[in-house]
């Protein structure tokens, strides 16, 4: 009997370890969907529908943000347990269920006169564009930006300020994304927006295949419920 007893107990305590470990958590530095203010404090979209979901399976997390090259090398060496967004497959990892709502547009200064109606638009065109921008949007957008000036950094800040002072022609990014920091510098209706590529929903990827089902199962809770819908919709300044 006592040794039941003690039996039960080491898995009990086993249980309580498993619950009790960190998640090493890396997300995308970009604002609206995770950045810190200005008092230093993450907030973000994805930041708080993954606070969620890590509350709810009982599990701690520990944070960071990177630019997304460093992100998804940090993620490859596995220094990190998750990360958000992911445009692409890794071998050994795990998708999660989509629940990124990211629409990828092309921006413009309202001063020019740049039409936009398809990728093959960009031919030509000084284009700017995020990390790995080539390998998410595909070969035709590739092809396209090869044909002209082109070049990507991870700064969203920098990008439009290039725009402005049109050193560059087009902006390709994330919609909420450019008209978060285009709005906070320079205002209102300073940027036209050209929906050329489609909608798309990202995903997470865990290393672990049961961290990933679990957490896809409260993914398909809150959207049920419209909980995910509802911090989607959450202000985005």
């Amino acid at each position: 009997m006592r040794l039941f007893v003690i039996i039960i107990a080491l898995i009990v305590l086993n249980a309580a370890n498993v619950q009790a470990e960190t998640v090493r958590v890396g997300l995308h530095y970009s604002a609206p969907w995770a950045y810190a203010n200005d008092e230093g404090e993450l907030r973000g979209i994805d930041y708080d529908i993954v606070r969620h979901i890590f509350n709810e399976l009982g599990f701690e997390v520990d944070i960071e943000l990177f630019a997304y090259e460093r992100l998804v090398q940090k993620f490859r060496d596995k220094e990190l347990d998750y990360i958000s967004p992911m445009a692409f497959e890794l071998p050994g990892a795990h998708l999660t269920e989509d629940y990124l709502e990211i629409q990828d547009v092309a921006v413009t200064s309202v001063k020019t006169a740049i039409k936009l109606e398809k990728i093959e638009d960009l031919e030509g065109k000084a284009v700017v564009a995020y990390q790995k921008a080539t390998e998410v949007l595909g070969q035709e957008f590739a092809a396209a930006v090869a044909k002209g000036a082109y070049m990507e950094m991870a700064d969203r800040e920098r990008q439009l300020d290039l725009l402005k002072h049109l050193k560059v022609d087009v902006v390709v990014g994330d919609r909420s994304v450019l008209e978060y920091f285009s709005t906070k510098n320079y205002g209102e209706g300073s940027i036209e927006v050209h929906e050329i590529f489609p909608h798309t929903n990202y995903p997470g990827v865990f290393w672990d295949a049961e961290l990933a089902k679990a957490f896809n199962e409260i993914l398909i809770k809150m959207r049920k419920t419209g909980l995910l819908k509802k911090y989607h919709s959450k202000t985005r300044s």
